[in-house]
């Protein structure tokens, strides 16, 4: 591996070109991102869910057939990873996730990128689309998606996940970490020996945050309205869920979200969990590959 420094921070490139690096947001908070593929192709920036980083896309850096064909981009949000972690929640604003993605996509010197956002990720679509400039995005790939905080919550919440949720910031450490570790377990459909590393990885991830962590990034105020206008005025939209997730009542979020894009697509795949991108990989990469070079 080789070690690069430009404008004071630290380059990792390895032989599969992928570059790390620490970017700076509008506030100063350092939020680190990594790219690999296709410097010629188009860009797709992942976003990752709750309690996740960007360890969660391990497997999509590693799909030569997508790396072939686009720039990945992925970055940890605040408060997850090894991204800054301010305390004071005035500082998980949506503009200030609009920030930290527009210095995500301007650290790697990337125009016009498509935003994939898997679970709560998918809010960022929200503030990029509120806070961007018009066009600033080429489309939005919802991966059983939240994509917006607010009242729609409740409807698309399983029961799962609502169980799930007060667990999360209870002061009970030892409930807490176990929240954590079925928070996991309830992406993944099929865990198992073969998966059991990645568990481990995913579980760590989330073990990162404490319950301040979780309420900041939930916390944001959200108005949607400037997403489904840019629905309506014809931004592109690549939704794809499982009808087996058991987080997220997707049909929810395809019923009052999707519905307000005239230019979509909406597939569903059968037996499909919440972590879609990763159980159904192959499927999830031909879907998106024929999204974004259209």
């Amino acid at each position: 591996m080789l070690a690069h420094h430009y404008d004071g921070h630290l380059f990792l490139v390895n032989d599969m070109s992928k570059v790390s690096k620490l970017v700076t947001s509008s506030d100063g908070c350092e939020i680190f991102a990594e790219g690999a593929g296709n410097l010629d192709g188009p860009t797709i920036i992942l976003v990752h869910g709750l309690g996740s980083s960007t360890v969660v896309f391990n497997n999509l850096f590693k799909d030569d057939k997508l790396l072939s064909k686009v720039y990945l981009v992925r970055y940890d949000m605040r408060s997850h990873g090894r991204s800054g972690r301010p305390a004071d929640q005035s500082d998980y604003s949506s503009p200030k996730f609009a920030a930290d993605f527009m210095a995500v996509a301007e650290g790697f010197n990337r125009q016009k990128p498509y935003l994939l956002g898997w679970s709560l990720g998918g809010t960022v679509g929200t503030d990029v689309c509120t806070h961007c400039p018009a066009g600033y995005l080429s489309g939005i790939i919802y991966v059983s998606a939240l994509p917006y905080i607010g009242a729609i919550m409740m409807d698309l919440a399983k029961d799962c996940l609502k169980n799930l949720r007060p667990r999360l910031i209870t002061d009970d450490v030892a409930d807490a970490l176990k929240a954590r570790i079925d928070f996991v377990d309830s992406t993944i459909n099929d865990c198992n020996a073969e998966n059991w590393d990645d568990r481990l990885l995913w579980v760590g991830a989330f073990s990162h945050l404490n319950a301040n962590d979780v309420l900041n990034a939930m916390s944001r105020q959200q108005d949607p309205e400037p997403l489904f206008a840019a629905g309506r005025g014809g931004l592109r939209l690549l939704h794809l869920y499982g009808d087996a997730d058991q987080q997220l009542d997707n049909v929810v979020a395809e019923a009052q979200v999707s519905r307000h894009f005239i230019n979509k697509k909406v597939v569903v795949i059968k037996g499909g969990g919440h972590a879609l991108f990763y159980e159904f990989q192959s499927q999830v990469v031909e879907e998106v590959l024929a999204f974004v070079t259209e």
